[in-house]
């Protein structure tokens, strides 16, 4: 009787394990996917608000949101002090996908002559 008792635990152990296991790889992978997918997403974002700058130099706008596939971005532009430097818009977009979040700040420099729009940088800021 003890021994049974003793091989059904092991068993239900190998079990769990499994099923962990098993658990934290399909995580891993839809994890990567739902990732990829935000970051995406935030740079649709970006390059949307930067069509529409180059568009109207004066654009600014709130957080909008702007689906993407399945996922989707949350952008905003300002323009201007107090948000950024005198001829520039700054964009921010936050790409969502399922439990995943990536968010992209760009800065753009417009000229006031040429009416240019050059792209000044472009970073993944941390959430």
């Amino acid at each position: 009787m003890p021994t049974i008792l003793i091989l059904g635990g092991i068993a239900a152990e190998i079990i769990i394990a499994v099923i962990a296991a098993s658990y934290i790889f399909a995580e891993s992978e839809f994890g990567n996917k739902f990732s990829a997918e935000a970051m995406l997403a935030a740079k649709t974002g970006v390059q949307d608000a930067a069509i529409k700058i180059i568009r109207d130099k004066n654009f600014i706008q709130p957080a909008t949101a702007l689906t993407v596939g399945s996922a989707e971005a949350e952008v905003s532009v300002c323009k201007d002090p107090p948000c950024i430097a005198s001829g520039k818009h700054k964009i921010i977009s936050l790409g969502k996908s399922q439990l995943r979040r990536r968010k992209l700040e760009a800065i753009l420099n417009v000229d006031a002559l040429t009416g240019e729009v050059r792209l000044e940088s472009l970073k993944e800021v941390s959430l």
